[in-house]
């Protein structure tokens, strides 16, 4: 191989390098964002079923008739260290993403082995199909049914009421307050949240350390559309047996 040769492959390998690991990180980000949905998922069908949530009431009582349940209570003697670091007092407080990807790993195995259906997609589309509109509407549950591939019910009796963009922010996460009836300020036209738009998952990345030019920002754009399959999970999310999962989360709170 000529010098001149070797020089140029040098030279596209140092040119296309920041663009490869764009690419890692990205899907790196995607996978979290897909285990921390199937989390959501798993709150979601649990507080539906054992907290029994009360529009107009804070989310937070729903979350604490959840943990005074006794599935809760054998989830947590069968997943100690996870649900013993959330809360000594075995608190089901998923409410912002740290502690819903802790409380979402076991509540998974939990949803598996006592909800009715086939396998777990299907356990969590038979409790989506017939949750509250205004839960799934309130936790951005209709984001998560989005990626999973997950039944709605029929939204349309909420859509015209506002949703926080600081709960959104939080999505895994429930939020802890109450859901209330206020329309959209400005009408629904130009609100971003109000309609279900998963594009809005996208990880905004960046080259922080420079300008970027058109060619490089068509580059980036063209990297995250191909690597970040939006529309939703081609695969189910994997999930850890559940041997497995009081090392990971030993890890992770570390």
């Amino acid at each position: 191989m000529s010098q001149t040769r070797f020089r140029r492959i040098a030279r596209l390998e140092k040119l296309a390098k920041p663009y490869l690991e764009l690419a890692r990180q990205t899907e790196r980000q995607w996978g979290r964002t897909l285990q921390g949905t199937a989390a959501n998922a798993a709150i979601l069908a649990f507080l539906i079923r054992y907290g029994n949530p009360n529009i107009g009431e804070p989310l937070s009582c729903a979350c604490q008739r959840a943990s005074e349940s006794s599935a809760w209570k054998e989830c947590c003697e069968k997943f100690p260290s996870a649900l013993l670091y959330q809360s000594k007092k075995y608190g089901f407080k998923p409410h912002d993403r740290s502690s819903a990807m802790l409380i979402g790993m076991p509540l998974r195995h939990a949803v598996i082995s006592d909800f009715p259906g086939a396998d777990e997609k299907e356990k969590l589309d038979t409790v989506f199909r017939s949750a509250p509109p205004w839960l799934i509407w309130f936790t951005f549950g209709d984001y998560t049914a989005g990626l999973l591939g997950l039944t709605l019910p029929d939204l349309s009796s909420v859509t015209g009421f506002a949703r926080s963009k600081a709960s959104f922010d939080r999505w895994w996460g429930l939020p802890s307050d109450a859901f209330e009836r206020h329309p959209w300020p400005d009408g629904p036209d130009n609100e971003p949240l109000a309609h279900t738009d998963l594009n809005l998952l996208r990880p905004a990345k960046g080259r922080p350390d420079r300008q970027m030019t058109p060619r490089e920002r068509r580059r980036e754009h063209a990297i995250q559309m191909k690597s970040h399959p939006i529309e939703r999970a081609d695969d189910w999310p994997d999930l850890l047996e559940s041997e497995l999962i009081e090392e990971s989360i030993r890890t992770l709170i570390a």
